[in-house]
């Protein structure tokens, strides 16, 4: 669900933040005038602007939504949110879209969801917290 969630401008922004302008333009390309239409019976409708979501099957797409929760998981390090082994800070768990958040306490599992829901409130980014 999360790859449906992603706004194409915080992908954008979240290569900006990278430093990597020698393929925003290509990406922005891909992404910019995207459009779908619905087809019922003999009918189709105007087309219609998607402004959200990675492009299923695209290979491109983990890339970019990786790019695009970096922030997040930066954030989280940064706060020092995690779980202590041995020596090492785990503050997530990752693979493509399925994330878990690490905290050795209530109050810092509290904190970590905090920090995801202000991420989620700038990004457009939706979660399902039951998974």
């Amino acid at each position: 669900k999360a790859f449906d969630t992603v706004s194409h401008s915080h992908i954008i922004a979240a290569l900006k933040q990278k430093g990597v302008d020698n393929i925003i333009a290509l990406i922005t390309n891909l992404y910019h005038n995207t459009n779908t239409c619905i087809h019922l019976k003999n009918e189709q409708s105007d087309p219609i602007g998607i402004r959200i979501s990675m492009k299923q099957g695209d290979p491109m797409s983990l890339i970019l939504f990786n790019l695009s929760v970096d922030p997040l998981l930066c954030k989280l390090e940064e706060e020092g949110c995690g779980y202590q082994h041995c020596s090492r800070n785990i503050t997530t768990m990752a693979f493509a879209d399925d994330m878990v958040l690490l905290r050795d306490s209530w109050d810092g599992m509290q904190r970590n969801t905090e920090i995801l829901e202000v991420f989620c409130n700038l990004t457009g980014l939706k979660t399902q917290g039951e998974k």
